[in-house]
């Protein structure tokens, strides 16, 4: 933390959290302490501000910049920004930079030699969690720092890899680093925070919305080389990521799926438009180095038999699937492989643009999609949540669920009379379940559950 960090989460707490107007002040002002210290009229002349913005602008102290500086101390919460020795170089080249981002663990990893992104959707079937576990694994034992966002389905399943193979990983959160998120993996951020490093925009406390998590989407990216998408339905978050990565000139890898799977629509959506298609490891690393024996090849003291139960895992998962096209993926990421390297293949700017397409796909498509879905969906299993799942929901989600035990939709105004709970809690309640992945949001303020 430098002497200017204080100043600079004055700003994140006036405008809010990745506010592309802080840009505007880091190219007029070369240190926050100025900007703070400038009359109202000289912060105003830097964007078109809104009313609330510049309300905050001229009435909020530093107060509450210094207490999340304090609570940061008491949780072992490194507040580093832009300025810092540590802040990572690829970072601050972004558009948009996060000024201060919010570590805990190994600090280190922030400036990785090559680090790769991993993520997905979180309905992973069985063979894209294989596929996520598998290429953790093997990234991280050859040196590469993992990346993902710490969600259920692929992302959990790329970080236990990378646990697995005692290999680097880092974890960008789209909440707080202390706000009890997603309790069943508070194991795994334990460990990242111990072996790893996690990574958040947002100050300890802070809760997730439908907002931070696409925000969060571009550090991500931005702290990578490459990013690899496993699985991606039509509407995934992770075509997000992989849009953010062209726009920041990073690679874009796709593991291959079944046409039959929905899941794997997006992967295979982003192969055509250019991505590169990948089934082992090799595949990745020689984009970036001339011989992929640079990187060892040794799997780590006790790995070999969790490694090889990957292997059966992932290829018992293909041959049930009837999977041939990525069957390749199981058996040769130990090999020894010396290649040539291959110019890296970059998509050009008609692909770029048409990469687009993916969250946007003819009605024909979109239709045949969701009515698919539908009858996918007909039978709701809230049923099936487990004790242990009910109790990491908050008292107003478990209520709000309980009316999805009888109706399959409602609309938020609906939802509110019944409980006759505050609007704000109930908005609370759906984003919970939405991150659960237990309710999802419609068209005119109506939600399903799936």
């Amino acid at each position: 933390m430098n002497n200017q960090t204080l100043y600079w989460v004055w700003i994140q707490q006036a405008l809010g959290y990745a506010n592309n107007k802080i840009t505007s002040i880091m190219s007029r002002y070369t240190f926050a302490e100025d900007f703070y210290r400038a009359s109202l009229a000289d912060k105003l002349s830097c964007a078109a501000f809104t009313a609330n913005e510049a309300n905050a602008l001229g009435e909020l102290s530093l107060r509450n910049a210094e207490a999340t500086l304090k609570r940061c101390i008491e949780c072992g919460i490194d507040a580093v920004s832009i300025g810092d020795s540590i802040y990572p170089e690829r970072l601050l080249n972004i558009p948009s930079p996060p000024v201060v981002i919010y570590v805990k663990g190994n600090t280190e990893l922030l400036s990785s030699e090559l680090s790769i992104a991993v993520v997905g959707t979180r309905s992973a079937t069985p063979y894209g969690q294989s596929a996520a576990t598998k290429f953790g694994f093997d990234l991280a034992k050859r040196g590469v720092t993992v990346v993902s966002g710490g969600a259920m389905g692929v992302d959990s399943c790329s970080h236990k890899g990378a646990i697995t193979a005692g290999g680097n990983t880092v974890c960008v959160l789209g909440c707080g680093i202390e706000y009890r998120y997603l309790m069943q993996n508070k194991q795994m951020r334990d460990t990242i925070a111990k072996t790893g490093l996690l990574v958040s925009e947002y100050p300890p406390d802070y809760p997730p919305t439908r907002y931070t998590f696409p925000a969060r989407n571009r550090i991500i990216s931005g702290l990578s080389m490459g990013v690899l998408v496993v699985e991606a339905g039509v509407r995934s978050g992770s075509l997000i990521t992989a849009n953010i990565a062209l726009e920041q000139n990073r690679d874009v890898f796709a593991v291959p799926g079944s046409i039959a799977s929905d899941v794997s629509y997006g992967t295979n959506k982003l192969i055509k438009l250019g991505a590169k298609a990948v089934t082992e490891v090799n595949d990745i690393l020689e984009e970036y180095v001339l011989n992929t024996e640079f990187f060892s090849d040794t799997v780590p003291k006790g790995g070999e038999q969790v490694y090889s139960q990957l292997e059966l895992t992932l290829l018992n998962c293909t041959q049930e699937s009837g999977g041939e096209g990525a069957s390749n993926i199981s058996t040769q990421s130990t090999d020894n492989v010396n290649r040539e390297k291959k110019k890296v293949k970059k998509l050009k700017d008609s692909e770029k643009k048409s990469i687009n397409t993916v969250s946007g796909i003819t009605a024909k498509n979109k239709d045949y999609i969701e009515s698919k879905e539908s009858i996918e969906k007909e039978k709701i299993k809230l049923e099936c949540l487990t004790d242990e799942e009910l109790k990491c929901l908050s008292q107003s989600a478990q209520a709000v669920l309980e009316l999805f035990k009888n109706e399959r939709e409602l609309h938020i105004d609906a939802i509110t009379e019944r409980l006759s709970i505050p609007v704000s809690k109930v908005h609370a309640a759906m984003t919970e379940l939405e991150m659960n992945d237990i309710v999802e949001s419609l068209a005119g303020r109506m939600y399903r559950a799936v």
